[in-house]
């Protein structure tokens, strides 16, 4: 070929490959947002997998289509440098690799040729990213199981739920006021070997002595607690479970909430129940009680008397720009308990009361100017705090004249999130606390029972005087009497599958109120 004619073919190549430039790299920005996306999924799933302990995909669900506002803890901020960093600094990486070179001379085209292995590292990335992505969601999520059993469609909510609405229900005469405590990630684990738990320190100490004192009912012959289940495994789960007897899920078709401004109209909760007999309720909390739809579920079921984070600003309770941890600290709330629970004892309507702790919350909790320094980590000072704080709660309220006429329960809400401080006890062994103070009835038996929040329900009750046709509700079986838990029956592992399956009668009549 002549010199004229190779020169002429050379700058044919060159106007093409201009003319191929805004397709390059229009291809290019796709590729990059869609590694980006991948990216920033990958990094966030590690993230949670490596920060939470046994997270489950319901609760995910759950949260995705809730209001997420008030998180804290820092977990948000965590989360974000945690995904964003490492995504954006590989996503530049891979934008190095497949953006199209600009420079069209003899000696970029042949460069172009010669590193086509390029393509391959490029394809490589995502494939292993893909990759990774799939074994994550697969070995820590169960993912596999979780969409298995969102097409297995079970009738076993449906067979063995016990509505409160068609149960007769008997209240007594003599209608008690009922104090619900729920402190964040308390498992009676924390107990030491001798009491019934698994470390060798005593966390608990003051409440190993009240359970001691009271009625506790456990997993095996010491002190111990009921177990975490899917739907009941979170805090807005576990309180659901605790007052509804149901678990709290949402199936994948999650348009079920969509344009919906009312919280599962079709349960009936503790709180429907209490109002309906006249009760006082209020929710006391020291965070935004917005998260996770915490406050639509207490205001729509029980109308109960909203007393958190925000409520503490707008009342000057703390200053407006106040903020520690998730919200102000548990010392504080457990003060501004005493004066609430002085107030409502002087009303003449019986009065429900739920408070919620958050210091003890994951990562290693919040240490106050309170917590000791008994222990080597930080969680163990912050749980042995919570345990100082709350029972210190307990006793001045067994010193009140309204104590004598009122049920207190004090439960952990579900197992520590904490990725690390449990990781060497089998997840078998782990329980969460209970202790109920000053029941009507006494326990046909305490040991060696298996059950979940769900039983919570009509245990309650039961410790308030009402008596129970058939001793269940919801899902739940009271405790105080002799009848098997659902958990009993079938053992743990088979109810939580059977919790975990779709239900189209839970669908039809508890999110969308039909019958």
């Amino acid at each position: 070929m002549s010199e004229h004619a190779q020169t002429n073919s050379t700058q044919a190549v060159a106007v093409t490959e201009r003319k191929k430039q805004p397709n390059l790299k229009l291809r290019a920005v796709i590729k990059i947002i869609f590694f980006l996306a991948l990216a920033v999924l990958v990094f966030l799933t590690f993230w949670a997998v490596t920060t939470y302990d046994d997270l489950n995909l319901s609760e995910i669900v759950y949260h995705l289509h809730l209001p997420m506002g008030g998180a804290g803890g820092g977990i948000t901020l965590n989360a974000a440098l945690w995904t964003l960093i490492p995504a954006f600094l590989s996503t530049a990486l891979f934008a190095i690799l497949v953006w199209p070179l600009v420079d069209n001379s003899q000696a970029t085209l042949a460069i172009r040729k010669r590193f086509r292995w390029k393509t391959w590292l490029v394809r490589g990335s995502v494939i292993l990213l893909l990759a990774v992505e799939l074994f994550m969601v697969e070995y820590f999520l169960d993912i596999t199981d979780f969409i298995s059993a969102q097409f297995t469609h079970s009738t076993f909510i449906e067979d063995n739920f016990v509505d409160p609405k068609e149960v007769k229900l008997v209240a007594p005469d003599n209608k008690r006021n009922l104090i619900f405590i729920y402190l964040e990630s308390v498992e009676s684990t924390y107990m030491d070997r001798e009491a019934g738990g698994s470390m060798d320190g005593n966390r608990l100490e003051n409440l190993t002595r009240l359970a001691l004192e009271n009625i506790n009912f456990s997993h095996h012959e010491k002190l111990g607690g009921f177990r975490n289940s899917v739907g009941t495994s979170w805090t807005v789960g576990a309180c659901f479970g605790a007052t509804t007897g149901l678990p709290l899920k949402l199936p994948l078709k999650v348009n079920l909430l969509a344009g919906v401004k009312d919280f599962f109209p079709g349960v009936t909760a503790l709180g429907d129940i209490l109002k309906e007999e006249g009760y006082i309720n209020v929710l006391m909390l020291g965070c935004d009680s917005t998260f996770g739809g915490q406050s639509m579920f207490y205001d729509q079921h029980g109308d109960h008397l909203i007393k958190d984070y925000n409520y503490a600003k707008k009342s000057g309770l703390i200053p407006q720009d106040y903020f520690v941890f998730w919200g102000y600290e548990d010392y504080k709330l457990f003060d501004f308990a005493r004066k609430e629970l002085t107030s409502l004892a002087k009303r003449e309507k019986p009065f429900s009361f739920t408070l919620f702790t958050m210091d003890t919350h994951f990562e290693d909790g919040h240490l106050c100017k309170y917590c000791p320094d008994k222990f080597a980590d930080k969680y163990s000072n912050v749980i042995a705090c919570s345990d100082k704080l709350a029972t210190e709660l307990v006793r001045w309220i067994q010193e009140q004249d309204f104590y004598e006429n009122t049920t207190v329960i004090v439960v952990g809400d579900h197992l520590t999130m904490d990725k690390d401080f449990c990781q060497d006890i089998p997840r078998e062994e782990r329980a969460i606390y209970n202790c109920f103070l000053n029941s009507v009835v006494r326990p046909y038996k305490t040991k060696n029972r298996e059950f979940m929040a769900t039983d919570l329900f009509p245990t309650t009750l039961a410790a308030m005087g009402y008596k129970i046709e058939g001793e269940r509700l919801g899902l739940g079986t009271n405790l105080f009497s002799n009848r098997k838990t659902l958990a009993e029956e079938l053992g743990v592992e088979e109810l939580d599958e059977k919790f975990e399956e779709r239900s189209d009668f839970y669908e039809q009549k508890f999110i969308l109120n039909q019958e």
